[in-house]
């Protein structure tokens, strides 16, 4: 058996053990997608294959979710129905529209992504608002920054940047509150400059 007939039984696997939907219809709706996966992991080449197949699979569902939000036009939003997280973040700065809303306080407040390479591999995803970056997103988490500007503003961006919680600003305070601890009331922490948040479902 050749190495890209393996990557296609690879890749079948793959996507039936990762993808949320694949196997719900019929295989040969997915004929498509198995052969992109596997042709990509052929031509890589990679050494962990397993591990390819899944950031590859985080990619492209993250550019469908993406591709699908920007079908409402601008103003260009983060994707509501899919949470935010490195991959998502990636998708964004290599996306047509890598300025989003973060806020709107008054007026629409953008946020860019630009990715960051360090010797020509992604290193994270940064993201940078009113000249000030705000989020560096990595595979395990994001890091937050209020650069000084603890204001609704600020509050109401770094919550569309986190998962598992949100942020709002009390008597020049940025408090975050996470969902699992503090429910549906508003209590929590006071922000530490550059906490790294991980990802939370």
């Amino acid at each position: 058996m050749s190495m890209a007939d393996l990557d296609r039984s690879l890749a079948f696997t793959a996507l039936l053990e990762l993808h949320p939907t694949f196997g719900s219809e019929r295989p040969e709706d997915h004929q498509d997608i198995i052969g992109d996966l596997a042709q990509a992991m052929t031509a890589a080449n990679p050494k962990d294959r397993w591990a390819f197949a899944k950031a590859w699979i985080g990619d492209r569902l993250a550019a469908e979710a993406l591709a699908e939000s920007d079908k409402a036009g601008a103003p260009y939003v983060i994707p509501h129905r899919s949470r935010i997280d490195y991959r998502m973040a990636l998708a964004i700065a290599r996306s047509k529209h890598p300025s989003r809303v973060l806020a709107n306080t008054a007026v629409y407040r953008y946020g860019r992504f630009h990715e960051i390479t360090i010797a020509g591999q992604p290193a994270y995803v940064a993201v940078v608002m009113m000249g000030s970056e705000i989020a560096r997103f990595f595979p395990e988490g994001v890091q937050l920054f209020a650069c000084g500007h603890k204001t609704v503003t600020t509050a109401d961006a770094l919550s569309n940047l986190v998962t598992g919680g949100y942020f709002y600003h009390d008597k020049r305070v940025l408090i975050f509150s996470a969902y699992g601890t503090t429910g549906s009331q508003r209590s929590g922490e006071p922000h530490d400059e550059a906490t790294i948040f991980p990802y939370k479902d």
